[in-house]
């Protein structure tokens, strides 16, 4: 009889190892199953293409400082607009205001650094949006595919360049 409990008591020990063991083998594989899922989605973001599209192009910039033709304004029923002529003053002044910000930004980004207003003049902010979507107009398409900040700093640049030793340190 003491045999066969001591059989039982090691037989349910083995068991009681066993599954911690296959317990500590299933963690162990899932932490490497996950490992190895996480490296494999990490790699294409890491490893972007040189050919990637800017999230904003000159060409997007040029499309939202245009005028939204009301004709391909979409209306729901709900729409809280009485025609697509008002929805599409709505776009036009708000696409204006997403794209001041966005210029405004590039110019507290890079000014100083990049370009260099003159010491007896700074433009204005109506001013600066001017020079911009002038010479953004005028630009071809394939230079409208590039970063639309870079365009809008070489604009700058054209206009107002940093005199030697006047630019700000990064």
């Amino acid at each position: 009889m003491y045999r066969v409990r001591r059989r039982e008591y090691h037989a349910s020990s083995v068991r009681a190892s066993a599954k911690r063991f296959c317990s500590t083998l299933a963690v162990r594989g899932m932490k490497r199953l996950l490992t190895i899922v996480f490296m494999a989605n990490a790699v294409p973001a890491a490893a972007e293409p040189a050919g990637a599209q800017p999230w904003m192009s000159g060409e997007r910039l040029v499309k939202l400082l245009g005028t939204t033709d009301p004709a391909t304004v979409a209306m729901a029923p709900n729409s809280p607009f009485q025609t697509r002529a008002v929805a599409a003053e709505y776009l036009d002044l708000s696409n204006g205001q997403f794209v001041h910000g966005y210029i405004q930004a590039v110019h507290d980004a890079t000014e100083g650094r990049q370009w260099c207003p003159g010491k007896d003049f700074k433009p204005l902010p109506h001013e600066l949006e001017q020079d911009t979507r002038r010479a953004l107009q005028g630009m071809s398409g394939i230079q409208l595919k590039r970063n639309a900040a870079d365009l809008i700093v070489e604009i700058w640049q054209k206009i107002w360049p940093c005199p030697a030793g006047q630019r700000r340190k990064q």
